[in-house]
């Protein structure tokens, strides 16, 4: 009997452990998304540096703005919109033409890493 309620026990703790490691690290993702502007548009070293402070603070300021719950769901789509414009804009200054034409072309098809089909009701 001990043994079952135990066992129990362990399994519940390590439901709720498993359930909330989830998140993982806050800027894995600007990293993730700097690397492959890196190795897909062939940016130099210093363009790699500056791509991956934006993204950085793009994603922070990101994560600040989901995790706000005072905002309205409108008003918080307004900022999203701020933010992305903000940050292409940053980042085209960064890139080259020919770069930044590329990599237009590979977000307008879907290419680069995110699931725009699937929101599943998020904005």
């Amino acid at each position: 009997m001990k043994k079952n309620l135990m066992l129990a026990g362990l399994m519940m703790m390590s439901t709720i452990i498993f359930a909330q490691h989830h998140k993982g690290h806050k800027g894995a993702n600007a990293i993730k998304r700097s690397e492959k502007m890196k190795t897909e548009l062939s940016l130099n070293d210093d363009q790699y540096g500056k791509v991956k402070a934006i993204n950085e603070k793009f994603a922070a300021s990101h994560t600040k703005l989901r995790s706000d719950t005072s905002v309205t769901i409108g008003t918080a789509r307004k900022r999203q919109e701020k933010l992305k414009t903000e940050h292409e804009a940053q980042i085209k200054s960064v890139l080259t033409d020919a770069q930044w034409t590329q990599w237009t072309a590979r977000k307008s098809k879907g290419e680069d890493g995110r699931r725009q089909h699937k929101r599943h009701g998020r904005w």
